[in-house]
């Protein structure tokens, strides 16, 4: 047998017995998490799975889907977080992949016993990443993976995986990540916000059916690794006026209980000014703002809504303010300055149990709002 011959038939028996790849698994062989939820209640964590199709993600020539998008909720019980997954693994039928995970909820139960263990469990899992977006409730966090948004949109599309969407229409409640809790968890005096997710009903209706959807509700507070409270929206709506993130959000000024003009306030520049005299601590606040007229119900001047709009930005940033003392919690995050911009001062407070803060411990509130340009029509 020649050469040409023999070389051939060699590489045929050699590529035969090459290992192929023989277990690998196909993306239709997996069942993939979308959102996880943990909770405690009668001595057992529990744990909540939403699982989507995929498949109804992806767009499609024929444009939205004619039939709702199905979701199925996964609930498991055990005496620690792992195990209570362990459990939810006898009911699945195929391999559960946990890296498409793109948001986490947690009950409130869980915030007043201590995030530790959810923590170690989120943390320590390779599959599982610090991106998701993360946030606490009161409600039954199953009824919140249940629900799905306009149009048999996958809920893909809906504020538990997409929060910065109505975000940046309407800047209240900052939305953030596992990565942001995780980063600020052990920083010294920093609180940290969890939004709250909650159902709202009435908004909106299909047809003549009521529609229940997702809202932000207000923030679940967390400083020094304890849980503080929670505080409802309108007790935190000096937050907005604090965030250099804010895109826009919108204010209604008004005289007299009644209305004169919405406007839209955005890209607030921040400073927040520590300073020690006479044995205590003192905070002074500058904020400047950017916006635009919405809507004028009475004729009013532009120096008269700037007027009018700093005074009532100075009125929720200093409510938001009182209403973080009453959790002894420092949601505006004035300590937390102090400490980066004067640590040995704050060391100093700290060692002597004197950084606690008082409604009197901010004293200046300055606001500038500077209107540019009142939309298609003069003022």
């Amino acid at each position: 047998m020649s050469l040409y011959i023999k070389l051939p038939l060699v590489f045929a028996l050699i590529a035969c017995l090459l290992t192929g790849c023989w277990d690998i698994k196909g993306i239709q062989d997996l069942n993939y998490l979308a959102s996880m939820g943990f909770d405690y209640k009668d001595n057992e964590y529990i744990v909540y799975s939403q699982m989507i199709d995929f498949s109804t993600v992806a767009k499609i020539e024929t444009g939205k889907p004619t039939q709702p998008v199905p979701v199925w909720v996964g609930i498991a019980k055990g005496k620690t977080v792992i195990s209570a997954i362990n459990n939810l693994y006898q009911t699945t039928q195929m391999r559960l992949f946990f890296g498409q995970v793109n948001s986490i909820v947690v009950g409130e139960n869980i915030l007043r016993r201590g995030v530790e263990d959810v923590r170690e469990a989120v943390g320590r899992y390779y599959e599982l990443r610090y991106t998701p977006w993360l946030f606490a409730t009161k409600e039954p966090i199953d009824k919140l993976f249940a629900i799905t948004p306009f149009f048999n949109l996958s809920p893909l599309m809906s504020l538990l995986h997409q929060p910065v969407e109505n975000y940046k229409q309407r800047s209240i409640i900052l939305p953030i990540t596992v990565r942001d809790f995780a980063s600020n968890y052990m920083e010294p005096n920093k609180a940290i916000l969890l939004p709250s997710l909650a159902l709202a009903d009435g908004d909106w209706k299909e047809g003549e059916k009521p529609k229940s959807l997702l809202e932000l509700d207000g923030v679940f507070v967390y400083q020094d690794r304890e849980y503080k409270g929670w505080l409802e929206k309108n007790d935190v709506l000096g937050l907005r006026w604090m965030e250099p993130k804010m895109n826009r959000s919108p204010a209604l000024i008004q005289s007299d209980g009644k209305p004169l003009a919405t406007l839209s306030l955005e890209q607030p520049k921040v400073a927040i000014i520590p300073s020690y005299e006479e044995g205590k601590m003192l905070y002074d606040v500058k904020v400047k703002l950017r916006g635009n007229v919405s809507e004028v119900i009475q004729q009013v001047s532009e120096e008269e809504l700037e007027q009018k709009a700093a005074q009532l930005v100075k009125h929720q940033i200093k409510r938001t303010f009182e209403e973080g003392l009453k959790l002894t919690a420092d949601v505006l995050g004035f300590e937390h300055v102090l400490y980066r911009k004067n640590n040995k001062l704050w060391s100093m407070l700290r060692d002597q149990d004197r950084l606690d803060l008082h409604p009197s411990s901010l004293r200046n509130i300055t606001i500038t709002v500077d209107l540019d340009h009142s939309g298609k029509l003069k003022l």
